[in-house]
């Protein structure tokens, strides 16, 4: 047996001595036609090769793994919660288009029906109008006209008629009969009947109202008016049963931008005086809509802090997650640096 020991040296003369030994035995075969063993062992020799063998830093590579999944998450979220915003802006301003479109139709519907019942009233009942047009001071005719109108509209304040010039020939014998609702009569009989509907705030003590009129043939062969005040308790409903959270339903005047005519009783108090919206708020009217056969547009109104709440939320949802995956990272990480050391 042949023992070959190849010790302290590097790489390179390694293998030259194995090439030396392979030699050797080849000439001890031929030579002495005899087999060897020959054993090789290294010494304790280490190899140092930056090519072959590069063993990077685990508390470097640690880093970039956390980096980079940091950077990942963040971007995911970040895409999470603008789609998010995205989606809420969206939703809102159509949930604001739905509940006008609706309320409007309602409103439309409401308005035509009682409109349609006072022209029947007007028409069925000319013989006591033309009675009450004669004989203005008579109490007793007054009432049963009165008791008629109270059996057909349960939710009338008043009403009178006007003759052809639009004078009015009762006062009311209640003084519900305001100066502004006597200048509504004056413009409508001038008009032929164009904008028939109107509404007042009411004075000191009266329910706000809606006035309604329609025409009639006098006694003398011309066209009258008879007018009728009702509540505005219906319309306020439609408007509160259309409304949707976070949102402010309401009946603006066409001819004064601004002017508040009917909002849900909910949303009362939380107009400005005299029910005028402020430049601010129109600005942030997100739906309009007109009311066919009246003065009326109807508008939705966010609340002041429907949007940046929601915001606000989402970002500290998305905040909080990628904290919370922060901090799942470092404990990682301080576990993997514990294993290593």
């Amino acid at each position: 047996m042949i023992s070959v020991v190849l010790d302290n040296c590097n790489d390179n003369k390694r293998n030259a001595g194995l090439l030396v030994v392979d030699r050797a035995l080849l000439h001890l075969h031929t030579e002495k036609k005899q087999t060897a063993i020959v054993t090789i062992r290294w010494g304790p020799v280490i190899m140092q090769d930056n090519v072959v063998q590069k063993i990077k830093d685990p508390r470097k590579l640690a880093n970039e793994l956390i980096l980079v999944s940091l950077v990942m998450v963040g971007l995911l979220l970040v895409w999470n919660a603008t789609t998010r915003i995205t989606n809420f802006n969206d939703s809102q301003l159509q949930l604001a288009e739905h509940s006008v479109k609706a309320a409007a139709s309602e409103v439309e519907l409401y308005i035509r029906g009682y409109q349609r019942a006072v022209d029947i009233f007007a028409e069925e009942n000319r013989f006591y109008l033309s009675n009450v047009e004669l004989w203005p001071q008579d109490m007793e005719l007054y009432s049963e006209l009165k008791e008629k109108i109270d059996r057909f509209f349960p939710d009338n304040l008043t009403f009178t008629i006007a003759g052809s010039q639009g004078k009015t020939l009762l006062e009311g014998f209640e003084g519900l009969v305001g100066q502004a609702c006597k200048r509504d009569i004056e413009a409508f009989s001038a008009s032929q009947g164009d904008h028939s509907v109107h509404k007042h705030q009411g004075l000191e003590g009266v329910w706000p109202h809606i006035d309604i009129m329609t025409h009639w043939q006098t006694t003398d062969s011309g066209t009258g008016v008879f007018f009728i005040s009702i509540k505005t308790g219906r319309l306020e409903e439609i408007l509160k049963n259309a409304e949707v959270i976070g949102h402010r339903l309401m009946l603006l005047n066409q001819e004064m931008p601004g002017k508040v005519d009917v909002t849900s009783s909910e949303n009362q108090e939380m107009l400005l005086a005299g029910n005028q919206l402020s430049p601010v708020e129109m600005q942030r009217i997100s739906h309009s809509l007109p009311v066919p056969g009246t003065v009326w547009d109807a508008v939705i109104l966010p609340h002041n802090h429907l949007y940046s709440d929601a915001h606000r939320t989402i970002l500290v949802q998305t905040f909080l997650v990628f904290l919370g995956f922060l901090i799942v990272s470092v404990i990682m990480r301080m576990i993997l640096l514990d294993a290593d050391s």
